[in-house]
């Protein structure tokens, strides 16, 4: 069975200004998928013909549908976008599709209708906008301007995660998702700890083997200590912590005393602990092991996640794919303008 489109029966269907390359592009990108997936039957039209299972995963491949959905929206922007002006074209004209996106965007904006004045304002806004907007292209503004080269490499970016929101994955897909994942929703496990600080400043080369006749001193009273903080030195940090987590602690004392941390056993003092701000003894009064995650509590998050990554993973391959139809010559600047550039980046 051929391919089939069905479209808006004229122009007239889709107001002219709706379609907004810049602002609306995102908006009109839904439209179109729309159509495609509504319209587009293979031999499938024939609900007595099962559908091959390879066939089921090429249909529902992103990158099929966006090379499809691409054309579509080359062919669509032919016909319904705006002509780009001539140089001497000093018409302009603001269309009843334009005047009621601006007033949609207001009423989303302001949650009620613009007033007549406001309205006015937003007309002549719109064509300021216009009026500037075509002189700056005429003057060559927009050439060699790397805001502008940036913006526009995003805006086709964008097109990427708009496929992706159009083509949700299946239970089966999340499920296999959150599987290889698990490790980013586990919630992380909660040390309770106290720390005793040793002062190297105020110790000098004696620091370590104080630290150790403190620890005997914790060990030989246990619980008779009320105030284990009172045996070493002054500290700016707490002594006592519960329910840290792993991030926590290493904002508080540094990654080489959060990894030594983590691996002691709790009940029990151990050190000496290194850390920036010097040694520590440490114990660890117990630790709390969240359950492992569940899926039906994280499904919404999973889909947002796996969103994320297939839309990188689209333009990956959609810029892939783009690359190769280009050929790059990279060309050494001259030693002359080398210094040039140094001395103008030294002024």
């Amino acid at each position: 069975m051929p391919v089939l489109l069905t479209l808006p029966a004229s122009p007239a269907a889709v107001p002219a200004r709706r379609i907004r390359w810049g602002i609306k592009g995102s908006e009109y990108l839904k439209r179109v998928n729309l159509f495609t997936f509504q319209a587009i039957h293979f031999k499938y039209s024939d609900p007595l013909i099962p559908l091959d299972p390879s066939e089921v995963k090429l249909l529902r491949e992103p990158l099929l549908h966006f090379m499809f959905i691409g054309a579509v929206i080359y062919l669509l922007y032919g016909v319904f976008a705006e002509p780009v002006p001539e140089a001497n074209d000093k018409t302009i004209v603001v269309t009843a599709g334009e005047i009621e996106w601006m007033q949609t965007a207001w009423q989303k904006r302001w949650n009620r209708p613009p007033t007549d004045k406001e309205m006015d304002g937003l007309i002549r806004q719109y064509i300021k906008e216009t009026v500037l907007y075509r002189e700056a292209l005429t003057m060559g503004l927009n050439q060699h301007d790397p805001v502008i080269r940036r913006r526009l490499a995003q805006k086709l970016e964008f097109l990427a995660k708009d496929l992706v929101a159009l083509t949700p994955p299946t239970e089966g897909e999340l499920q296999s998702y959150f599987e290889e994942h698990q490790d980013l929703y586990q919630e992380p496990a909660l040390y309770t700890f106290t720390q005793v600080f040793i002062d190297p400043d105020e110790r000098g080369d004696t620091t370590l083997d104080d630290a150790e006749a403190v620890k005997a001193t914790l060990i030989a009273k246990g619980d008779a200590v009320d105030d284990p903080g009172a045996l070493g030195d002054d500290f700016m940090l707490q002594n006592h912590y519960p329910e840290k987590d792993a991030i926590e602690i290493r904002k508080l004392f540094g990654s080489g005393f959060t990894e030594s941390l983590v691996k002691l056993s709790p009940g029990q003092w151990h050190g000496p602990v290194l850390s920036g701000y010097g040694v520590h003894l440490v114990y660890v009064s117990s630790i709390s092991e969240p359950p492992a995650p569940l899926f039906a509590e994280l499904r919404e998050r999973v889909v947002q996640d796996w969103e994320t990554e297939r839309g990188e993973e689209l333009n990956e391959k959609f810029y892939a794919n783009l690359r190769e139809q280009y050929t790059v010559v990279i060309e050494e600047p001259a030693d002359e303008d080398r210094v040039a550039a140094v001395r103008e980046l030294a002024q």
